[in-house]
């Protein structure tokens, strides 16, 4: 069992600040927020491949237009604060603990974008890319892990499962919920140790 005091996490100031130069570059060029950055790392991170398939130049193609807006000061500033965030999540996802999305497990937000529907498109967008090995094995296993995930991500509303869910905001919540325990029942299945 890992000590979550170890786990190399980010400082207040370092995750605000990621936080704030994704949320400008979202604005700038409709890319990644924090929250889709986040699930995109943790679905690369639970794939498949692995931290093996965690390269910084997939992360900045598929999060980022061809050509961002950052500073050449930002982009590094970006780049290393991402990789300590890939490092944090790697470390949960070992620590076998429920994985600790960084939202609240709600799709209602009366505002904007729910957090947990940008995370989810993050997750399922890293997922998408190699859906193939995703599924290779013990598909119905996997798609059942997968679901919650799938739904809060909004990117499958036309199904109609996916829309009797949505029509009961106690059924939708309850969906949500279970998003920690399949990132590592995900993790686990695909790395091995179940």
């Amino acid at each position: 069992m890992t000590d979550l005091n170890s786990i190399p996490a980010l400082t207040e100031e370092e995750l605000e600040r990621l936080g704030t130069l994704l949320e400008d570059e979202a604005e700038r060029n409709d890319s990644f927020d924090f929250f889709a950055v986040h699930g995109f790392i943790t679905g690369l991170l639970t794939g498949p491949s692995g931290a093996s398939g965690m390269d910084q130049q997939t992360l900045w193609d598929c999060a980022f237009e061809a050509q961002p807006g950052f500073s050449k000061a930002e982009r590094q500033e970006v780049d290393t604060l991402m990789s300590q965030l890939s490092k944090e999540i790697q470390a949960w996802l070992d620590s076998g603990q429920d994985f600790p999305v960084p939202t609240d497990l709600t799709l209602i937000d009366d505002e904007n974008e729910p957090p947990l529907e940008s995370w989810a498109m993050g997750f399922m967008s890293a997922v998408l890319l190699n859906e193939e090995a995703w599924y290779a094995e013990r598909e119905e296993i996997v798609a059942q892990h997968l679901f919650p995930i799938m739904y809060a991500s909004g990117l499958f509303m036309e199904e109609p499962e996916m829309a009797d869910i949505d029509e009961d905001a106690d059924l939708s919540d309850r969906m949500c919920a279970n998003i920690p325990a399949a990132v590592v029942e995900l993790y686990l299945m695909m790395h091995g140790a179940a």
